[in-house]
């Protein structure tokens, strides 16, 4: 080969390898249309990052395993997005992909067609093998599901692929391996019939499917049949905005001040309702209310500062959240989630 022809060639090879993989993460905006006319150009599929600005899970997604030079290699291949599921067009794809919990990972082809999720607790490994499995067509939960169909005696399998079609918003495959869950282990001594009925009334039908009824009909179970569980504790947060959210309002405030007037003395049942009226965007003022109460009780909760603080932006009241996120600083002066919330609420 003659040197300058070589020279030529290394550059071309040079400049084409760094079109495939810059180094950089590419985000792309969170516009479906443009994510699938990108993934047609480019003859690829679509990777959406779903996350919500207070989710610590999200925040550690993004910093320690989306910006990772392994992953950011694997993701150059793709057409990728990072959405905002509480917002704007984000919360809009949320919405239509029945998206279950923070954070997601949502695969989809060209056509904008779902061709797999990845929930919760995500690493360079298990994108690596999603992806791996969407090019060779084959379905793992598909497989551990006949799996199940063959060890009807197998508990912990059956468990496993009924939470994950719980979060792939897949209702009658939740429902049919779930019930054989809450069949198999009706007396929770595995502790899996608590978890079973807390995620479908949480995550599939509150978050994925928004049937609000059917969310509280499954939360009220949980706190009814195992009332000592840890999940029961989380059950009553989702069944009060079930309640809000299906228009119930007046069942809802009733079951928060029966929760109040069973503990007076704890800041616990004052922190529910506020957390309740902030998710919810619901009587504003009356979280405000309970988040004072909360903090007359402890003032070193850095937490219901940061609640405190939520309320009033909600509120429109941007001054006040700045002073008591200020507070929340103050006791956690190296939490970097504290100084992201002053600067929002300082804009």
């Amino acid at each position: 080969m003659k040197p300058r022809f070589f020279v030529v060639f290394l550059f071309v090879f040079l400049f084409s390898a760094a079109l495939v993989y810059s180094g950089e993460l590419n985000i792309e905006k969170c516009e479906l249309s443009q994510l699938k006319s990108l993934a047609k150009e480019k003859n690829t599929n679509i990777v959406i990052n779903f996350y919500a600005y207070w989710c610590p899970a999200c925040r550690e997604l993004y910093k320690s395993v989306l910006t990772s030079e392994g992953v950011k290699k694997i993701l150059s291949e793709y057409v990728f997005a990072r959405c905002n599921g509480e917002e704007g067009e984000g919360e809009k794809l949320f919405n239509q992909y029945k998206i279950t919990a923070f954070p997601t990972l949502l695969i989809l082809d060209a056509s904008g067609k779902e061709l797999d999720r990845l929930v919760d607790e995500i690493d360079e490994g298990k994108i690596k093998k999603s992806l791996e499995q969407v090019k060779s067509g084959k379905n793992e939960l598909e497989e551990l599901a006949k799996k199940s169909d063959a060890n009807p005696k197998d508990v912990d399998l059956m468990f496993n692929v009924c939470m994950s079609y719980v979060f792939k918003a897949d209702r009658e495959k939740a429902k049919k391996y779930c019930e054989k869950v809450l069949k198999a282990d009706q007396k929770n001594e595995k502790g899996y019939a608590s978890q079973v009925l807390l995620s479908l009334g949480k995550y599939l039908y509150f978050r994925g499917l928004k049937d609000y009824d059917l969310a509280a009909a499954h939360l009220e179970q949980v706190i009814k049949l195992f009332p000592d569980s840890k999940e029961a504790k989380s059950a009553f947060v989702f069944l009060i905005s079930s309640y809000v959210k299906s228009g119930k309002e007046g069942v809802a405030v009733m079951k928060l001040r029966e929760l109040v007037k069973k503990n007076p003395n704890s800041k616990e049942p004052y922190k529910t309702f506020a957390y309740i009226s902030w998710k919810n965007k619901w009587r504003i003022e009356q979280g405000i209310e309970n988040a004072k109460k909360a903090l007359d009780l402890e003032p070193k909760d850095d937490d219901a500062w940061d609640l405190l603080a939520e309320l009033y932006f909600l509120k429109g009241d941007k001054v006040e959240a700045a002073k008591a996120e200020e507070e929340a600083l103050k006791l956690k002066p190296g939490e970097e989630y504290y100084k992201e919330q002053k600067e929002r609420f300082s804009k």
